[in-house]
C-alpha cells in the first residue's frame, strides 16, 4: 500500500522531531499507545459477542413453530362460477326432488 524506504522513513521522523521537539514525541507515542490499545480491547470485545451469540443454543425457537400470516392478496379465492360449473352443479329441481323423496310420506 505504502512503498516508504528507509531513507523515507527518516526523513520523516526527522520532520516529526523538527516540528513537535524532543518533549512532545514521547506524549504523542503514549496517546498513540492508548489508542491502540483501546481499539485492541473493543475488537476482543466485539469478537467475544459474536461467539457468544453464534454458541447459544435457540431452544424456544426449535420448540415453538413459527407463526406465518399470509397476505391478503395470496389467500387463494374460490374461483366464479363459469358455464362449465354451472353444469356440474345441481339444479334446483332435482334438489327439490330429493328434499320430497327423503322426506316421510304422511299420507301412506
Amino acid at each position: 500500500m505504502f512503498d516508504v524506504g528507509g531513507g523515507e522513513l527518516l526523513l520523516i521522523l526527522l520532520v516529526v522531531l523538527m516540528l513537535f521537539g524532543p518533549k512532545k514525541i514521547p506524549e504523542f507515542m503514549q496517546m498513540l499507545g492508548k489508542g491502540i490499545r483501546q481499539f485492541k480491547k473493543a475488537q476482543e470485545d466485539l469478537t467475544e459477542q459474536i461467539r457468544d451469540l453464534s454458541t447459544v443454543e435457540p431452544t424456544v425457537a426449535s420448540t415453538t413453530p413459527p407463526v406465518v400470516v399470509a397476505p391478503a392478496s395470496v389467500v387463494p379465492r374460490t374461483p366464479p362460477l363459469t358455464a362449465t360449473n354451472e353444469a356440474s352443479a345441481p339444479s334446483d329441481a332435482t334438489a327439490d326432488a330429493d328434499a320430497d323423496s327423503a322426506a316421510p310420506n304422511p299420507e301412506h
